[in-house]
């Protein structure tokens, strides 16, 4: 085959496309042509045996770039080395009978109001809740069914106020800002009290829920008063225990916009220093941890051998090698033990991105790739004979890698996803086309031209648009909801505006001493003038007017299921949590091998 590489190709009568042929993949090593296809079985086999008698060459001259990418950190031996050794059968046997002792604690009707708050609150953060998530609802709905929030906000303190608002808001429920809840902790003027001030639950508290506001509601306002409370009240001393969840929030980011799985291993530590912490509750914790970081191991362990096969690191040496990362980012965008095939698919795809976006960043000249922007958009096979070599490699693997999810989609649940995913594939590649454009012409676009296609370019739009068909229940699959998908709906808007706006911040720096103007943080500074710190001020405020954009979807009425909603949310917070202090996908420095060693490494000792 084709560079050992091309083994089927798929078809247009399975897949509506016009642009491709009837080829049915019957095995791995396997096909079956319709008769009418027969010519084009010829060319394709006259093309991969002139592929195997040419000998891969990469194009190098003057015009070639290099972004002096480091080597990568996590070899396939050490992948394949991995394994917690985990007596799985008995940790399972151990877990059924934690989780009901969870469950009936959740489910006790004689718990205070605000203990149950907390222990939800806990079970949250420790990374349990998808575990819980009808108890957690039916809780929460006995507790809002009891209670007036803007009447009980009265009687109950800032801590217990702010933790319902934030938890109601997490779990979908419609908080109305109509009457403000935080009102009677407000003086004549609307401002929030001084005596509250140093009420340090309270503020950390108000601190977490004002992340979770729409645009337009006042509890943003909470949002610059208890931060700067909190910074006083480290300054003056606090409690060491508090102290280190504030630290930690202030110096990092609120939970609501964390890589919820990195949280859950930090929170299991904080826990478990607690005084009156629950023993069963946190040996469950360590337990699922554990037993979701094997899965992964083995997830990874066979990715890494298909990315071995597919032999791209050696033959497209100038492109970032990033398979672990790319990894990570499937784990932080749907971690539950259930969507493993999710992750290995999405890992796939976020590698293949890599590529592509090197071979635009990096490598490729203005003319190659604008011929490969065209065979993209083509999505024909017959058109690559226009490729140079190596992006002919990178073609073929892109082909057939998508066109194999699409069949095992197709095969497994009818549905036709193949013309969704190959627009967004080319509206990426034409976002990267007009950023390369930008760089050989020397344009320094304004800001929003800049944005207008920088949230295509994120390379959101293809990871959302696969994970919609890998997450989404056929039922919720809908021609309201496809329309939504091919048109980017804001909800997916947001979430790859965020990653647009987060990549550059964490890598505008990288990117400013590599000479590359595409760059919006560098947009901004050349617009208006202004300083790299000062753009970076800005930059804060447009990544925090996104989320309170995308916040609204968690309790609105979506054309999208309530699982494509939650990786799109994710999705937001794994880019923004990677990026937050530079580049913690391209670069592996310590932060970022700290990071995966957590995630996906070192287990939890439960003793």
């Amino acid at each position: 085959m084709a560079y050992g590489i091309a083994q089927c190709v798929m078809g247009r009568d399975v897949f509506s496309h016009p642009n491709h042929t009837q080829i049915l993949r019957k095995s791995r090593h396997t096909i079956t042509l319709a008769n009418s296809d027969a010519k084009f079985l010829n060319k394709s086999l006259q093309l991969a045996c002139a592929a195997t008698k040419h000998h891969f060459q990469l194009t190098h001259n003057q015009n070639r770039r290099s972004a002096n990418y480091h080597p990568n950190h996590w070899t396939h031996e050490f992948v394949q080395s991995l394994g917690n050794h985990l007596p799985v059968k008995t940790v399972q046997e151990r877990t059924a009978t934690l989780e009901e002792n969870v469950r009936h604690m959740i489910n006790r009707k004689d718990m205070e109001p605000r203990s149950l708050l907390e222990l939800i609150d806990d079970i949250q953060r420790l990374g349990l809740h998808y575990k819980f998530e009808d108890d957690i609802n039916n809780a929460l709905h006995r507790i809002v069914s009891t209670q007036n929030l803007k009447d009980e906000s009265q009687k109950k303190s800032l801590h217990e106020t702010a933790l319902l608002f934030r938890l109601l808001r997490q779990h979908g429920f419609d908080v109305s800002q109509d009457a403000d809840v935080f009102d009677s902790f407000k003086d004549e003027e609307g401002k929030f009290k001084a005596e509250i001030s140093n009420d340090v639950e309270g503020m950390l508290s108000l601190y977490e829920a004002s992340y979770l506001s729409f645009e337009g509601e006042s509890v943003w306002e909470g949002n610059a008063f208890s931060r700067t409370c909190l910074m006083n009240l480290i300054k003056e001393g606090i409690d060491k225990e508090v102290g280190e969840e504030v630290r930690h929030v202030l110096e990092g980011l609120p939970y609501h916009q964390s890589f919820q799985r990195l949280e859950a291993r930090w929170y299991i530590d904080i826990y478990n220093k607690k005084e009156g912490h629950d023993r069963y509750l946190l040996e469950l914790a360590k337990l699922d941890f554990n037993m979701v970081q094997l899965s992964c191991q083995k997830e990874l362990q066979q990715l890494s051998r298909w990315w071995m096969d597919l032999g791209l690191t050696t033959k497209l040496n100038f492109a970032r090698d990033r398979f672990v990362e790319s990894f990570y980012w499937s784990v932080g965008m749907e971690p539950e033990l259930i969507f493993a095939n999710y992750r290995e698919e999405l890992t796939k795809v976020g590698k293949l991105i890599t590529i592509v976006d090197d071979i635009y960043d990096v490598y490729g000249t203005l003319d190659e790739l604008e011929l490969f922007t065209n065979v993209v958009e083509r999505w024909d096979v017959n058109a690559m004979n226009t490729l140079p070599d190596y992006m002919m490699l990178c073609f073929l693997a892109l082909y057939n890698t998508v066109n194999g999810m699409a069949y095992d989609i197709f095969k497994e649940r009818g549905i036709k996803c193949l013309p969704y995913l190959t627009k967004a594939w080319s509206d990426l590649c034409k976002s990267y086309l007009q950023e390369a454009k930008w760089y050989y012409n020397k344009v320094i676009p304004p800001l929003n031209e800049f944005l207008d296609n920088g949230w295509i370019s994120s390379s959101g739009g293809v990871l959302l648009t696969h994970s919609f068909f890998l997450v989404t229940p056929d039922h919720d699959i809908t021609e309201q909801s496809l329309h939504s998908l091919a048109n980017y709906h804001d909800l997916l808007r947001s979430s790859m505006t965020i990653l647009r706006l987060c990549n550059d911040w964490g890598t505008s720096s990288d990117e400013i001493e590599r000479g590359e103007i595409s760059s919006s943080i560098l947009s901004y500074m050349h617009e208006t003038g202004f300083s790299e710190e000062k753009a970076r001020l800005h930059y804060k405020t447009l990544i925090e007017k996104e989320w309170r954009k995308l916040n609204k979807y968690q309790v609105m009425n979506s054309t999208f299921s309530k699982s494509f909603v939650k990786v799109c949310i994710n999705h937001a917070r794994t880019a923004h949590y990677t990026y937050q202090i530079g580049d913690g996908f391209g670069r592996q420095d310590a932060v970022s091998k700290n990071r995966i060693q957590c995630l996906l490494i070192d287990p939890i000792p439960v003793a």
